[in-house]
């Protein structure tokens, strides 16, 4: 799969290393739902879309209620979330009160990691990830002209001058 990404300069000048120097972002060309999903893994097993869409609406559920038991739920291949925290530092821990110093709940997602043979962890979710920038930085003329790939499946084949990331 080919991840587009667009240039952007930085023009923030309280970071005077990084300001006026172009930076690659990866540009999402669109948002897949659940029904896509489910609808791309049934024609990929043996399992119909209504089945993989109850198992993945009850797995939502069972994670929310394992993660506000304080638990970490941990998903072979994607990674594990858990529940984060933040709060208003206070000078003596005592004085802590989660009514008025908690600010947020939040989720935090690790990716699932694997070792590499060059002894450094990769993300298994972008190994095999192709990036190329966006024709023309200009997304408008790339859907005009077919450039951009709007389907769930294999690879095309003319990623040939797209980079791989390992």
């Amino acid at each position: 799969m080919t991840l587009f990404y667009k240039m952007r300069r930085n023009n923030d000048a309280t970071k005077p290393r990084a300001c006026n120097k172009w930076y690659a972002r990866a540009y999402h060309t669109e948002t897949v739902d659940l029904q896509r999903l489910c609808e791309s893994m049934q024609r990929n097993s043996t399992v119909k879309q209504s089945d993989i869409l109850a198992v993945l609406v009850e797995l939502s559920h069972a994670m929310r209620h394992q993660l506000q038991a304080g638990k970490r739920v941990h998903i072979d291949g994607l990674g594990t979330f858990m529940i984060g925290l933040s709060s208003d530092g206070v000078v003596d821990p005592s004085t802590y009160h989660p009514d008025s110093d908690l600010r947020r709940l939040h989720i935090v997602f690790q990716a699932e990691r694997v070792r590499g043979c060059d002894g450094h962890l990769h993300d298994v979710m972008v190994m095999g990830t192709r990036v190329r920038r966006l024709p023309s930085d200009d997304l408008p003329n790339a859907r005009r002209n077919g450039t951009l790939r709007r389907t769930v499946g294999p690879p095309h084949s003319d990623d040939d001058e797209a980079e791989t990331v390992k």
